[in-house]
């Protein structure tokens, strides 16, 4: 019996459809390996190169400046030069350009911006400048439905190979619905490190702290004193604080600590938004946060976390320990579980020496909190790779660079925290927890000696 040829056909379809995908999978195969080898070259010629910041006596301090027409309230806050290559989407390495980095900017601008680009202007210590197309612009995460956000913007920087190197010295945004974004651009400058020998460098392996900003006249000075403390405890060196507004008192706190050079502290003047940006640009200052202990501070972590929030490593002595231990290099942020202690349950002030002056510390006194573990990503807070971030969140990690994935802490070997004043669920199942307790004698004494140091009249911090 004799086969139709037709029978024939399907198969010999199906069998150059094999061979087209496999095709397309070997192109797609080479042309990665291609670009992960360009990215490799283009990183051993990053590092030998000499790099020089524009400006020596920029002092690192930002403000928030409108940009073009101010009745729009568009507004920008800071840059920073990323030497990262691997989040850049178009490198460029030939006989006239390469690639050297990208400038990161973040900006207040409306959540539905109708502009399909937008363009940086950078400027150079000559005051010659050059224009560049965002390769990245958007509003970031957490908008909440509010008509304004926090915005992200990315430019790659490209420096050619013919000429002496230049890194620009500041930069302003241009895109067409603000004209007057491009006929009188508002330049910021660019942050470097304090150190460019520290550029290409590894990363400090210590701990900063990115605190939520400070606002809604925030004066609650023992609280401030006793969450610095406790960090400092824990192994953090350095606190970046911002603040909207703030008590006479707790500026001298920030002063304090700002003068012994524990902390940076900024004015977060984003008045003009409070009402509709979500929580005071809450994405914004955390973002800016993190690359600012990157770029300019060469920090390995930052601890993303709010004032009455404290990251309580359970197995190991400190925090400190425990990213030493458990940290294998590829992490971008340790997730860690939210549970609350809530600020109208009864004091219990049994382990405050009688000697101290300031006994009612939230860490020692609260000693219930809920048996109900919040699943991660709700309500939790994160402990940062900073040098792996791209994008940050107020409760995770939104994007994080090539190669690196967080880490959900489990609830036995760390947890976060929370010393809310007002209960979400006041019916919570509570169980006593007196893990923060073993901090408490060096605890008291570090609070009482701060508050001595601020207020030499009485030595007492106020609690609200």
């Amino acid at each position: 019996m004799r086969i139709p040829a037709f029978w024939h056909r399907p198969r010999v379809t199906h069998f150059a459809f094999l061979i087209f995908l496999v095709y397309v999978f070997l192109l797609f195969s080479f042309k990665f390996l291609q670009n992960e080898r360009l990215r490799e070259d283009l990183a051993k010629a990053q590092r030998q190169m000499i790099f020089e910041r524009p400006n020596p006596h920029w002092d690192y301090s930002n403000s928030w400046r409108r940009i073009g027409n101010s009745t729009l309230r568009h507004e920008i806050y800071s840059a920073y030069f990323d030497a990262r290559t691997d989040i850049v989407g178009n490198v460029r390495m030939d006989d006239e350009q390469m690639t050297i980095g990208s400038l990161r900017i973040f900006a207040i601008l409306p959540e539905r911006l109708r502009d399909s680009s937008i363009n940086c202007i950078v400027r150079f210590s000559d005051f010659s400048s050059q224009e560049i197309k965002a390769e990245e612009a958007g509003a970031m995460h957490d908008v909440h439905n509010n008509t304004f956000a926090a915005w992200s913007i990315m430019c790659p920087l490209h420096a050619s190979r013919r000429s002496p190197l230049r890194l620009p010295q500041a930069v302003a945004l241009a895109y067409a619905s603000n004209r007057l974004s491009h006929l009188s651009p508002t330049f910021i400058q660019i942050s470097y490190p304090r150190n460019m020998t520290n550029m290409f460098g590894r990363s400090r392996p210590t701990i900063s702290v990115c605190v939520g900003p400070l606002h809604e006249n925030y004066s609650n000075v023992l609280r401030l004193v006793e969450f610095v403390e406790m960090y400092r405890l824990q192994g953090a060196t350095h606190f970046y604080f911002y603040y909207v507004e703030a008590s006479e008192e707790v500026l001298r706190v920030l002063e304090h600590y700002q003068r012994i050079g524990l902390a940076d502290v900024f004015e977060w003047n984003v008045q003009a938004h409070m009402q509709d940006v979500h929580y005071a640009g809450i994405v914004a200052q955390f973002n800016d946060c993190v690359y600012r202990a990157n770029v300019v501070d060469n920090f390995r972590y930052a601890a993303v976390v709010d004032l009455d929030e404290v990251v309580m490593p359970l197995k190991h002595n400190t925090l400190a320990d425990y990213l030493r231990q458990c940290d294998e290099g590829r992490t971008a942020g340790f997730v860690f579980r939210n549970v609350f202690f809530h600020r109208r349950d009864s004091n219990d002030t049994f382990n405050a020496p009688s000697h101290v002056l300031n006994r009612l510390l939230y860490t020692q006194s609260k000693v219930r909190r809920t048996l109900e573990v919040l699943p991660a990503y709700i309500r939790s807070k994160v402990v940062v790779n900073a040098r792996a971030i791209v994008e940050m969140g107020n409760h995770q990690v939104y994007r994080a660079a090539p190669g690196y994935a967080d880490h959900v802490v489990h609830p036995t070997v760390g947890l976060l925290f929370h010393y809310r004043d007002k209960c979400i669920n006041c019916k919570m199942v509570l169980i006593v927890d007196y893990t923060a307790r073993r901090f408490g004698s060096l605890l008291f004494d570090r609070v009482d000696n701060t508050c001595l140091e601020v207020f030499l009249n009485r030595g007492i911090c106020d609690l609200v």
